[in-house]
């Protein structure tokens, strides 16, 4: 699209733009440290305050484990029927607490029991997704049994259990090819930070600060944005809820890779251009094989890069929807439109006069070369492409109309871009 910019023009350029709702759905698959408080409703509370929508379902009955029979969800039949029977963006897996830090059952249990949830979702969804719930560690840390054969090395604090939780983590989302919810990194950041009490009475549990911290990583993760200046607040005082997000979004955004987000999924952008009453798009959207374009005065296109022609001036929101087979992403930018029409519609410093004739026939005039003229109509569909040769006066027969052009010259400069009206 680069290669359509005119020398000449007075361009708008915007970078700046806004994403659109989303609406994502999600299966949780846990114990009590998701259902304790909702954490699945606070997170589609957030997505609320945020004008997005959270479908979600849940199987977390006390203890469960994901791989550990007969308190498993690689075989607990509930928990594939749910996969089976949701068409899932997200199937989300906590396992229990104390597995992920005891070596022998992290490589025996955990990964294992993932490597099936993971081919259950893929099986039920060709676009199902895992995504792994860091949890936290113990507030005192200590040695963590499962049974009594089956223990942790001693943590002389929280911190060291974090540590190990997180490297287990980390290991089983890298063998699933699958992301992570980094809560428990966040609880850190809070822990070190802060004198915000996130555990309950028990040591383990979160109270409502811990989970309502839980919420807005999740929702940083699952919407792929921040819920820093969201109004829900569960209840939280303002300042609490507000250092909170702000922890959530510094742990999720600041090193996204790490917790393997994103890379592959599509990210819609554009950069547009404004020449009077005609919008130039450069899509610059990654890992996406379709797009709709929405801009904002009832037209709307599907191709990459549509060239689009407007009848009045005005603000307009021009939205670009970018999706690969199985997810979209959306953004908006506010486009201000400048129109001038007087019967003939040239450029400046253009040397193609446009003359407005009856019956919908256009003169093209000054020229003296070759070249190539290519018409577009308000969709940024091509319309029209005629030659021009040894300055002859061509004319082109089209309907009454609006449209945007490019001249290719033989030889010189190309020119293109405004609106041809009659």
């Amino acid at each position: 699209m680069k290669k359509l910019l005119l020398l000449g023009f007075i361009l708008y350029f915007s970078l700046t733009g806004f994403t659109q709702p989303v609406i994502r759905k999600a299966l949780f698959l846990g114990n009590s440290y998701t259902y304790v408080n909702d954490l699945p409703g606070l997170i589609a509370s957030l997505a609320h305050a945020a004008g997005d929508s959270l479908v979600h379902d849940d199987n977390c009955p006390g203890g469960y484990t994901l791989g550990w029979n007969p308190i498993a969800h690689a075989t607990d039949p509930v928990s594939l029927s749910k996969i089976a029977s949701g068409d899932w963006d997200f199937v989300v897996l906590q396992e229990q607490s104390q597995i992920p830090s005891i070596p022998v059952l992290r490589d025996s249990c955990m990964i294992p029991a993932c490597l099936v949830l993971r081919d259950s979702a893929i099986s039920g969804d060709k676009c199902g997704r895992l995504l792994f719930f860091l949890t936290w560690g113990r507030r005192l840390g200590g040695i963590q049994c499962f049974t009594p054969d089956y223990c942790s090395v001693p943590f002389a604090n929280y911190f060291q259990m974090q540590d190990s939780l997180t490297r287990a983590y980390k290991l089983t989302a890298d063998t699933t090819d699958s992301g992570i919810a980094p809560v428990g990194e966040a609880w850190r950041k809070v822990i070190q930070n802060s004198g915000i009490v996130l555990h309950a009475g028990d040591g383990s549990h979160p109270n409502l600060n811990g989970s309502y911290l839980a919420a807005c990583v999740f929702y940083a993760v699952l919407f792929h944005k921040s819920p820093v200046g969201l109004s829900f607040t569960a209840g939280l005082q303002p300042d609490t809820a507000l250092y909170l997000q702000q922890s959530a979004d510094s742990v999720v955004f600041g090193n996204p890779g790490v917790w393997n987000l994103w890379g592959n999924e599509p990210q819609a952008s554009f950069n547009y251009f404004v020449a009077e009453d005609s919008l130039f798009t450069e899509n610059l959207s990654q890992n996406t094989n379709t797009w709709f374009w929405d801009f904002g005065d009832g037209f709307t296109a599907e191709e990459y890069e549509p060239i689009h022609c407007y009848a009045d001036a005005g603000v307009y929101s021009v939205t670009l929807q970018a999706c690969d087979r199985c997810i979209c992403d959306s953004i908006t930018h506010e486009v201000t439109v400048v129109v001038s029409g007087d019967g003939n519609h040239h450029t400046e410093k253009s040397s193609l006069t446009f003359l407005r004739a009856d019956q919908g026939i256009m003169n093209i005039l000054n020229h003296t070369g070759d070249g190539v003229l290519t018409l577009f109509d308000a969709a940024g569909r091509m319309v029209k492409q005629v030659r021009i040769q040894f300055g002859m006066k061509v004319i082109v027969a089209l309907a009454p109309g609006f449209y945007c052009w490019t001249f290719e010259r033989v030889r010189e400069k190309s020119e293109n871009g405004k609106t041809i009206f009659w």
